[in-house]
């Protein structure tokens, strides 16, 4: 199925993410990852490091900082877009490494809360 004909799935506003299985072990790989580029000698390295976490797991390399953001708590897309502002990611981005983090198991949606009980009927005698 090419990517044309496939339905895309639409999110509300108010849906939350968070991280699998498979997401947490990818972020704590890119923690290690950043740790070990730290005590490398300029970007060029650090650029090499982040590819290297990405081409196993099948991911781009700037998905990490996407998948520790949701990996700090269960976000929409509007909450981790303001945290990611000043980091220069735009919304169109940040949608397309949504897609991307959900389709290869990454995020998953965190499920809604169950709706409040009814109120009990009003009897009036």
């Amino acid at each position: 199925m090419s990517d044309e004909t496939k339905e895309r799935v639409r999110y509300g506003r108010a849906q939350k993410f968070q991280l699998s299985p498979r997401g947490s072990e990818a972020v704590a790989a890119y923690e290690l990852m950043l740790a070990e580029a730290r005590s490398g000698s300029g970007r060029a390295q650090f650029d090499a490091a982040r590819a290297s976490w990405g081409a196993p797991r099948g991911l781009a390399s700037e998905d990490g900082l996407f998948l520790v953001e949701f990996g700090a708590g269960d976000r929409t897309i509007a909450e981790a877009m303001s945290n990611l502002e000043d980091c220069g990611t735009t919304a169109k981005e940040l949608k397309a490494a949504v897609d991307r983090l959900l389709s290869c198991g990454m995020l998953q949606p965190v499920a809604a809360p169950p709706p409040p009980p009814a109120p009990a009927p009003r009897r009036y005698w």
